[in-house]
């Protein structure tokens, strides 16, 4: 598969390469749903708790003498029909990680870069050319590759890119070694620098030669 390579003002420069099993593979529905779910679920805290009858303080005496009141007989305050009392069957704290396997997951990521590229929205950049924090120049760089919304991508050791990328609306900037599938999916565009291709590319031969 070819890709096209764009200098920053958005010209077409030439036409990389890059590997059918990685930019070419069939979309799968089921396999991204289930990857991506993990990941939403895997954040989640669980820390939620509410207070069952047992846990409300009080309660200890009768409200109210069984009859003549004319009202319904109650034993305790903490029933969960009482003002105050205990919540029946609320939520208590628990474990929402689900897990995935490593396969499933950069099988995950090549069916997102692959949708991208099929569909127009992968755009591979020469080089950012950004070595101070400017947000103008990150602008400047998705107008003239006419992406209003999208996920940059470079391999860089400081935090320029990412700072410059950061106070606009509906972008943001990782590492390669930080993409997934749930935040490939998340932008409307991926924009990448050939050196972030790169070492995508031999991120994948690594984790294929480990299950080798």
């Amino acid at each position: 598969m070819e890709l096209q390579v764009y200098n920053i003002d958005g010209k077409a420069l030439k036409k990389i390469q890059v590997p059918d099993e990685i930019y070419d593979v069939e979309m799968n529905g089921g396999v991204l749903h289930s990857v991506v779910k993990a990941y939403q679920a895997n954040r989640r805290q669980g820390t939620h708790a509410t207070k069952t009858k047992a846990m409300v303080s009080g309660g200890g005496k009768k409200p109210f003498k069984q009859k003549g009141t004319g009202g319904a007989r109650q034993g305790s305050t903490r029933n969960p029909h009482m003002p105050g009392g205990g919540e029946s069957h609320g939520p208590q704290p628990r474990d929402y990680r689900q897990y995935t396997t490593k396969k499933a997951r950069q099988l995950a990521l090549r069916i997102a870069l692959s949708d991208k590229a099929r569909n127009g929205r992968l755009f591979v950049v020469d080089d950012f050319a950004i070595a101070k924090y400017s947000t103008k120049h990150v602008l400047k760089v998705m107008g003239s590759l006419k992406t209003a919304k999208a996920l940059l991508a470079d391999e860089r050791k400081d935090d320029v890119l990412y700072k410059s990328a950061r106070n606009i609306h509906g972008a943001t900037a990782l590492l390669p070694a930080e993409l997934n599938a749930e935040n490939v999916l998340r932008f409307e565009n991926l924009i990448i620098s050939e050196t972030a291709l790169t070492t995508l590319q031999q991120r994948f031969e690594e984790k294929k030669r480990e299950s080798l």
